[in-house]
């Protein structure tokens, strides 16, 4: 299974793609999990956020093919693209400035 991140590295934000092992079923796998599982075996500097895991608190939340969505509510998929809800407010990689973004009701 293959994703499509776009992170911010060096200042600049880039896509890239990040393959999930096949060794794994990846069915019911939110996007948190998935970039839970990236941060531990694959990259240990991946940004991202990771609260309530229930969709209650929108701290996760993330544009995921152009929808802002909670990541810990949306299963991961092939070929999805995800990157930061709020690119202008993004701090490194997909995290961007919670306060700001609530104030602004992504």
């Amino acid at each position: 299974m293959q994703i499509h991140l776009r992170l911010l590295r060096a200042g600049e934000p880039d896509w890239q793609e990040v393959t999930l092992p096949d060794t794994r079923d990846w069915s019911g796998v939110s996007v948190s999990a998935a970039l839970q599982y990236l941060h531990r075996e694959n990259d240990p500097d991946l940004a991202y956020l990771l609260s309530c895991r229930r969709g209650l608190c929108n701290v996760c939340a993330m544009r995921i093919d152009g929808i802002v969505t909670t990541a810990c509510t949306t299963e991961v998929r092939d070929g999805m693209r995800i990157e930061p809800a709020k690119p202008a407010l993004v701090l490194k990689d997909t995290v961007v400035e919670v306060s700001l973004v609530r104030r602004q009701r992504i």
